[in-house]
């Protein structure tokens, strides 16, 4: 771990994470645990991590910084880099791209998104097409894509594998992505009530950005969370609503339950996404881990559950199926990816 800034600039030979808040470490921590001597930086004041001795806080300095750096390795969930306000070091770092979530490259993000990294771990097949056909398309930097896999999804495989369901309700999870079009805005209210009157625990788990831009009171029954960082509502969710949220394929792939999708507008970010003339994974993969259900048909939705239920056992057989082909490295992502990473040094 890093002990002071001035050694953070001087550094020549060391890798170093950031993080922009405290709930995206999960994703990288495995990354750390196999590399172990790493510098880690975050612009969360109240990560947990702080408390390790060395890390190191930055917010209003980290423009500079990030520009001044002189490791060897910048490994980041942050796309957009070089597109705002953090550029890359003047002093030849090579940046690394750890993704937060195993969607498509090309619908739910910026256009030039992942543009100027050297390097991106991708978590499928369907990333490394993505990208190629970008770079083919626009004529940008051809990058390293590395085959690596996704480890926030093996930790909810294993912590599900452990998990010892008690006799109660069924449990339904809520959790919405948080652009304006997401189903808590559309249809939210109705949903919740809804489902705690048909009887159900209820959790509403809200994306860290709609945490930053709203205080959100949920109605009396339903249990909220404000970070995605712990999974445990992941792991005691019978069933699992969402909308466009990426959670609907971690989820899946994680504990092989299904997922209802309401089907609120796409989550468009990337209005050019449509040139690369392929459908996104989240688009593609709803009906096939899932019910996709209309804001105007909320009614159906306990009769939704009710067969997925029943149909748990071929969910189990079928998702994994569909995981072994669009996630690298099951079990073993974090090995490979810190393999890499250590290799540039």
């Amino acid at each position: 771990m890093i002990r002071e800034m001035g050694d953070i600039f001087r550094a020549k030979g060391e890798i170093i994470f950031y993080a922009e808040h405290r709930d995206y470490y999960p994703y990288l921590e495995g990354l750390i645990g196999e590399l172990g001597n790493v510098c880690y930086i975050t612009s969360d004041p109240g990560d947990p991590i702080l408390s390790t001795p060395g890390a190191l806080y930055l917010n209003r300095l980290l423009p500079l910084f990030m520009a001044l750096a002189g490791c060897k390795v910048f490994v980041m969930t942050m796309p957009d880099l070089d597109l705002f306000h953090i550029r890359r070091s003047i002093r030849g770092v090579h940046y690394v791209y750890v993704f937060h979530s195993p969607v498509s490259t090309h619908m739910v993000y910026r256009f030039g998104a992942f543009d100027h990294y050297d390097s991106i771990l991708c978590v499928g097949p369907h990333q490394l097409k993505e990208i190629r056909r970008h770079e083919e398309l626009y004529g940008t930097k051809r990058k390293k894509l590395v085959e690596t896999g996704y480890c926030r999804l093996e930790k909810l495989y294993e912590a599900y594998r452990k998990y010892d369901r008690k006799d109660r309700e069924i449990t339904v999870l809520v959790a919405p992505t948080w652009e304006s079009t997401n189903l808590l805005e559309i249809c939210g209210e109705e949903l919740l009530e809804m489902l705690s009157g048909e009887g159900y625990r209820v959790i509403l788990r809200l994306h860290p950005e709609t945490v930053k831009k709203r205080r959100y009171s949920p109605q009396d029954g339903v249990i909220l969370e404000t970070s995605v960082a712990n999974m445990d509502s992941l792991v005691e969710a019978d069933i699992l609503i969402t909308d466009w949220s990426g959670i609907g394929l971690e989820y899946a792939f994680g504990t092989e339950r299904p997922v209802v999708f309401i089907d609120t507008p796409p989550k468009v970010r990337n209005p050019k996404y449509r040139e690369l003339d392929i459908e996104p994974i989240e688009s593609y993969l709803r009906d096939k881990i899932g019910v996709v259900v209309s804001p105007g048909e909320l009614g159906r939705i306990p009769s939704v559950i009710q067969g997925l239920m029943a149909d748990r056992e071929l969910y189990r057989s079928t998702i994994p199926r569909l995981r072994s082909g669009y996630i690298f490295n099951f079990g073993r992502s974090s090995g490979v990816g810190a393999d890499y990473i250590g290799g540039l040094l």
